[in-house]
């Protein structure tokens, strides 16, 4: 099977990802109708139904690959282009009526991303790359920060799920706060990824976030010139991840290692 170009791959993650936001959007008097409820986190009916939109765009144009999307069927198939979708990141904000959330969606050729889109509905911003093209928000390049010193740095982090007392999280949010000029928890992964790459932010360290979060977002910092790892692999799907502008990187991965 040939593979297509870079060019119809960042079209299609484009219009998948516009499918999945552009639903929620539309239904979005309906974002509090729930398919489970969890201590720190909920899913909801329009995750299923932002998903089922993305996928749809994706079989349309590509019928033979594969679909890893968050809700639903968690297998990894690295034998033929897998797209790696999550079609609300920021479920709890989007259910709030808070405006910081996007759909996600990056294509994967032999383990490496070719190109990816987050899309923020209501913020009406679409950051784009691919292998091929630069990093941009709605046709604009875009850059990381300069900053040097952590002593200058935006922050930006999350709490996983599964949060307890006295665990990484905490302990790196404390970490950070100590030495960075703030931290601030946003509430979607993704988007603070594209902050970082367009420089708004200087960071994003994360103690347990989940491949269909960065996948894009990641993808879209590096080829912007930001820096990205895995600092551990959780299993399943689950890691601890850092982004970064570039300079400030090896001083946060050391708070990040002697806190986390």
């Amino acid at each position: 099977m040939k593979e297509p170009d870079t060019d119809q791959l960042l079209e299609v993650a484009v219009s998948s990802a516009h499918a999945a936001g552009d639903h929620a959007m539309r239904n979005r008097m309906r974002r509090r109708e729930t398919e489970e409820v969890f201590a720190h986190d909920i899913k909801l009916k329009l995750d299923i139904e932002s998903q089922e939109k993305a996928f749809k765009v994706i079989n349309d144009a590509f019928p033979g690959h594969a679909v890893l999307g968050e809700e639903g069927d968690m297998r990894r198939d690295t034998s033929r282009p897998c797209w790696i979708v999550d079609p609300i990141d920021g479920t709890v904000n989007f259910s709030h009526g808070m405006p910081i959330w996007c759909s996600s969606v990056a294509v994967e050729i032999n383990g490496e991303v070719r190109a990816g889109c987050v899309y923020l509905p209501e913020m009406d911003e679409c950051y784009t790359a691919s292998l091929d093209q630069p990093s941009e928000c709605n046709g604009h390049r875009i850059q990381p920060s300069g900053a040097a010193s952590l002593d200058e740095a935006l922050i930006l982090t999350g709490l996983t799920k599964n949060v307890k007392a006295n665990s990484p999280a905490f302990n790196v949010f404390e970490s950070m706060s100590l030495h960075a000029r703030k931290v601030r928890i946003m509430g979607a992964a993704a988007v603070d990824i594209c902050h970082v790459a367009s420089g708004r932010a200087d960071a994003y360290v994360e103690t347990g976030i989940y491949l269909w979060d960065v996948a894009a977002a990641g993808f879209i910092a590096r080829q912007a010139g930001a820096r990205t790892e895995v600092l551990k692999e959780l299993g399943e799907f689950k890691m601890q991840y850092l982004c970064t502008n570039g300079p400030l990187h090896n001083d946060i991965r050391k708070l990040f290692i002697e806190s986390a």
